[in-house]
């Protein structure tokens, strides 16, 4: 592609308005302006590309969003880790209080479940209570008549399992 006279007259001038702005003189037949014209679109070209890829990358970390943390004075990294830390101490304690909390009412329930089975076991247990009686030393004891054969009446006789050990009856159906 071969350029006319008077294309070579305006890329001249352009080249020279272009590089007296940066105050850079030339004469108009000087041989090295065609060459800084080449050199200075390209560097345009390039510019334009790099701000495109910069735009890019500035596109892509966005979607990203990475934490950075920069630390410019003393003492701040310091303190930063004695935050995470204390973060870390308030939900480990708070866990540890939901966790105290969970086996407090749950020994509350057992707790009230064994009160119901004391209570539902008092009227058999007071009929024994009945039974009691002080000895001479002021012991409570409890008499006890040895029953014919196996006997299931209630808190009034017993079985025999074997020659140390007697079976009270003491409750149930």
């Amino acid at each position: 592609m071969a350029m006319t006279d008077k294309e070579r007259v305006q890329l001249r001038a352009y080249s020279i308005s272009l590089l007296s702005q940066y105050g850079f003189r030339f004469s108009e037949n000087d041989p090295v302006l065609p060459a800084l014209y080449i050199i200075h679109k390209e560097m345009q070209s390039n510019i334009e590309t790099n701000q495109k890829i910069v735009s890019q990358i500035d596109q892509a970390s966005s979607r990203i969003s990475p934490k950075v943390f920069h630390f410019n004075c003393e003492g701040e990294s310091w303190k930063f880790q004695l935050a995470i830390a204390v973060k870390w101490m308030i939900w480990t304690g708070l866990g540890m209080a939901s966790v105290s909390l969970g086996i407090w009412y749950w020994s509350l329930r057992a707790d009230i479940n064994e009160a119901r089975k004391i209570i539902n076991a008092h009227d058999r247990i007071s009929q024994l209570a009945t039974r009691a009686k002080k000895d001479n030393l002021g012991n409570l004891v409890i008499d006890f008549t040895e029953a014919k054969g196996d006997s299931a009446k209630r808190f009034w006789e017993y079985r025999r399992v074997d020659k140390r050990t007697i079976r009270l009856f003491i409750g149930g159906e």
